[in-house]
């Protein structure tokens, strides 16, 4: 995996910044929208787009409402190396300033 696949547009940066910085939250696509002012079928995308590379986690309610619950996927292989790097940058980015 290829860091230009992961950080393909600004709207999948921003998506992983949020996700990685709260990892065990589930966010609702719209939230994420309104978080990330974009627009529905640019955060659609966005989170079709990283789920297929194995760093977003999309569960679809159980009881059969539409809804999807959106959260950082430290799951996969991928997800755990690109949280181990995102932890070691954060400290490096605190100890920096």
């Amino acid at each position: 995996m290829r860091l230009q696949d992961i950080f393909k547009t600004p709207t999948m940066a921003k998506l992983l910044d949020l996700l990685l910085t709260n990892p065990t939250i589930y966010y609702g696509q719209g939230d994420l929208k309104r978080r990330l002012n974009v627009d529905k079928a640019t955060m659609r995308h966005a989170v079709a787009r990283l789920q297929r590379l194995g760093l977003v986690a999309v569960d679809v309610n159980p009881v059969g409402v539409r809804l999807k619950a959106i959260r950082f996927n430290d799951e996969t292989d991928q997800g755990k190396a690109l949280l181990a790097f995102h932890k070691r940058l954060s400290r490096v980015r605190n100890t920096a300033c």
